[in-house]
């Protein structure tokens, strides 16, 4: 169990961390910028199914099947298996919102041999997700043996209850387009899960966040990119700072401290202007690398940790619920909880001190909401999901704010990423189920522009 979360945790490189945080905007590449100008990259996913996936199987497995006397030491049966499932659903909630159709059912089978796994359809994958998060939870017990390989939450089985819904109600939202209105099969998710008597993630001791220790060589994997290459884009830095010109790619007009926590400009720092290849960005006079403002340390450090789920979060795709109509709460409400709770958050995982900033912030924002509340909460996603890139990728293609404008010198027709292109080895190796999981993307090519079901 902690092989598997903390090969989850130490995802490195393009396709398992950097490209989904160019793709949102969040960064910006100097020297090097094949991929903030959306060149051709084919994916990974062997960490997931090798290194993470096919461990959860295994407990899973074990643990259905007489589990010995010293396995039940090291958890009991009904926590082992249910901390397993939520885990893995949100591994394969991953894999398929960045690739779409995807191995699932016949994936990582033990002792099978199936070496050209089909692909499921992202439809049955979330499905399978939802129902996976649903029986995880429900087996789970605080009465029974914690389990011990647990680095995220430290055998806290009523804070994976509480992950397990919030997840939940995220998927949930994500189906929002396929399964509209407040009585289909998104909305009775998401009630579902908001409902249950676990509760879900509403403090920032209830997060869910990944811990680091570079003495351990266990270090945070944004370590690993040398600092040279990367800046904050000055589309994000000036978002915050709610900027009165064409770098502000949100309603925002009121400055947002938590800039001062991200950047390692504070609320003056300027970021490096996002899209240009190294010529073309000094050709249009917007070439100030010299002090451009980075990531903080605070995030990218070493020992630095990061977010895995967060109550902010939960808060916000709880207003969008409420704006929706799925719930009967107040969409105002929660997005001054769900910014209320972001701040608070940095003071507690950083050390920083600007809670107090976000009652005059949440306020501007609830006004802000006035022309149009669900842009508001979706850029507020954007600002809170700040470093978990994946998923505020995910957010962006659904709702396509904020109003993120494609890099200057893209070389893909000028379009944001839409999905990453499978890896080689699966055209190379499943070419039979890979083509035909092509032929369900719209246009029918595996290009990174190219869309998946829940897209659609």
């Amino acid at each position: 169990m902690s092989g598997s979360m903390m090969s989850f945790a130490q995802n490195g490189g393009n396709a398992y961390l950097m490209n989904p945080q160019l793709y949102v905007q969040y960064q910006a590449q100097s020297v090097y910028t094949t991929q903030q100008i959306y060149g051709f990259e084919r994916g990974a996913w062997g960490r997931y199914y090798a290194n993470q996936i096919v461990n959860l199987d295994k407990i899973i497995n074990d643990y259905s099947n007489n589990p010995t006397a010293e396995m039940q030491v090291q958890g009991s049966a009904e926590n082992m298996i249910g901390v397993a499932k939520i885990f893995k659903s949100i591994i394969y909630k991953r894999i398929t919102d960045t690739y779409g159709d995807a191995p699932y059912s016949e994936a990582a089978k033990i002792g099978q041999d199936i070496r050209t796994p089909k692909y499921d359809t992202q439809e049955t994958i979330y499905k399978g997700i939802i129902k996976d998060l649903q029986e995880g939870r429900n087996m789970l017990n605080a009465a029974k043996t914690a389990p011990q390989g647990d680095i995220l939450y430290q055998g806290n089985i009523g804070n994976w209850k509480r992950l397990a819904n919030s997840v939940l109600m995220q998927a949930a939202l994500q189906l929002s387009k396929k399964y509209p209105g407040a009585t289909g099969f998104a909305a009775q998710t998401f009630k579902e899960a908001l409902a249950n008597s676990g509760g879900v993630i509403e403090t920032t001791a209830q997060e869910a966040y990944w811990s680091f220790s570079s003495a351990s060589l266990v270090a945070n994997p944004l370590n690993s990119f040398r600092a040279a290459d990367y800046y904050l884009s000055r589309e994000f830095t000036e978002s915050l700072k709610g900027a009165a010109n064409t770098f502000n790619r949100t309603s925002n007009h009121t400055p947002d401290t938590r800039l001062s926590v991200f950047s390692t400009g504070g609320m003056t720092g300027t970021g490096l202007a996002y899209g240009y290849t190294v010529d073309n960005l000094s050709a249009a006079g917007l070439d100030n690398t010299a002090n451009a403002a980075q990531m903080s340390t605070k995030f990218k450090g070493a020992d630095a940790p990061m977010a895995l789920f967060t109550a902010g979060y939960t808060y916000l795709n709880r207003a969008e619920a409420a704006l929706l109509g799925w719930t009967s709460e107040s969409p105002a409400a929660m997005l001054t909880l769900g910014i209320t709770r972001s701040y608070e958050t940095l003071d507690a995982r950083y050390g920083s001190a600007i809670k107090a900033d976000a009652v005059a912030y949440a306020a501007a924002r609830v006004a802000d909401m006035a022309a149009n509340p669900a842009k508001v909460i979706a850029e507020e996603k954007w600002v809170a999901l700040f470093n978990q890139g994946f998923d505020a990728w995910s957010e962006w293609r659904r709702t396509n704010f904020p109003t993120l404008v494609p890099a200057k010198n893209a070389i893909n027709g000028g379009k944001i990423p839409t999905r990453i292109p499978y890896p080689l080895e699966e055209a190379n190796y499943n070419t039979t189920n890979y083509n035909e999981a092509v032929t369900r993307l719209s246009p029918a090519e595996d290009k990174n522009t190219s869309k998946f079901w829940w897209e659609l």
